[in-house]
């Protein structure tokens, strides 16, 4: 295990976003942006400036949960020793405006691709199973889950406080849902890393974004103080046990 100290190093020196990822997120903002304010251009009627405000409260979301992820995601790899990029998958976000389109928004899926990570000979130098490591890789696309979930419960906390607010409510919705997408073991969604990275952390993560979903989703105080102290017990067991399997 590396030094706090290394890995800020690492940080400083790797963490960045390339020009190609960056199209490709942008791309993915605005889609599924799009995608989830489909519905939301007037309660009645159409009303243009009630859903353009709706539009930009959607891009919003989608911006902050897509980074909140991937950074999540960048930030465990470089601490492996590995590089993690975002690649776009064109052709999930092709079927999720089809889909979205033939259902009029009300199944807004998230097939937006995943990370894909190459390995750092220098930073992997002296470490436990020097070469690539399907373990790190299964942990990483774990990250993105914990990302959107630990998402869901700040929109969902805030939605608690607000409970009117669109953008809370969008913010839980989107994120249970990418993180649910995510899941499934399709080609470039991060899922097909983690079913063949780790059998059981897959069964872990779909049990996680729905118990996440059900608790959520009940917008109870119960639900928000269970999804909150599950949460917890999950950190607090992730930082005893550690992640040294690599």
């Amino acid at each position: 295990m590396v030094s706090t100290k290394e890995n800020i190093e690492r940080l400083k020196e790797y963490f960045r976003y390339s020009k190609q990822e960056l199209v490709g997120i942008i791309v993915a903002i605005i889609v599924f942006g799009f995608l989830f304010s489909f519905r939301d251009w007037g309660e009645e009627q159409f009303d243009l400036m009630f859903g353009l405000k709706n539009l930009f409260l959607a891009l919003l979301v989608v911006a902050i949960s897509f980074f909140f992820r991937l950074s999540s995601q960048k930030i465990y790899a470089l601490t492996q020793g590995q590089k993690a990029e975002y690649k776009v998958w064109w052709a999930g976000i092709v079927v999720s405006l089809i889909i979205g389109f033939i259902t009029l928004g009300r199944v807004p899926l998230v097939l937006a691709g995943g990370m894909i990570s190459a390995f750092m000979v220098k930073q992997r130098l002296g470490e436990f199973r020097y070469g690539f490591s399907h373990w790190v890789m299964a942990i990483t696309a774990m990250w993105g889950l914990f990302g959107n979930l630990i998402l869901a419960i700040l929109f969902a906390v805030g939605l608690y406080a607000m409970p009117q607010s669109y953008f809370f409510l969008l913010g839980m919705q989107f994120n249970l849902m990418m993180a649910f997408c995510a899941w499934l073991p399709f080609p470039q969604q991060d899922g097909l890393s983690l079913f063949f990275g780790s059998r059981k952390m897959f069964a872990i993560g779909i049990v996680m974004v729905l118990l996440a979903a059900v608790l959520l989703l009940t917008r109870t105080k119960g639900g928000l103080i269970a999804a909150i102290v599950i949460g917890l017990a999950v950190a607090i067991g992730y930082i005893a046990i550690g992640s040294e399997k690599d």
